[in-house]
């Protein structure tokens, strides 16, 4: 798996394709959903969330805990840019209860406040 530009795991860019049907299908529907936990994905598939972690480092190389947050920022950050909605709302969208939690995110992987990325990058 590549990593982005502040050495996090790039949600969009496998190396390959992996094997495992359950690995496949916890990204299709991250992407469709990143606001799913750990324990909601593992439910789905009747795995433990320990076991579930290790087939996806193993699967893409990267922890799934690292890759789901990456991937809910990459999904604010687009809803930011394309939407009206509220910050908040935004933030509960992609899987955060607390905005607080969101925001020192969102600073720590763009290095902007979500509030400034949007005057920024508004499309």
């Amino acid at each position: 798996m590549n990593e982005n530009s502040h050495g996090e795991p790039d949600c969009n860019v496998l190396n390959k394709i992996p094997d495992d049907y359950r690995i496949r299908q916890v990204l299709q529907w991250v992407e469709r959903d990143p606001s799913k936990s750990v324990l909601e994905l593992a439910q789905l598939l009747n795995l433990s969330s320990s076991r579930l972690g290790h087939l996806f480092r193993l699967q893409v190389g990267v922890d799934l805990e690292s890759f789901l947050r990456n991937a809910r920022l990459q999904k604010a950050a687009d809803l930011l840019r394309h939407t009206e909605l509220s910050i908040k709302a935004i933030a509960a969208l992609v899987g955060y209860h607390h905005a607080s939690s969101f925001d020192r995110g969102f600073k720590k992987k763009f290095e902007v406040e979500p509030a400034d990325f949007r005057r920024k990058h508004r499309l």
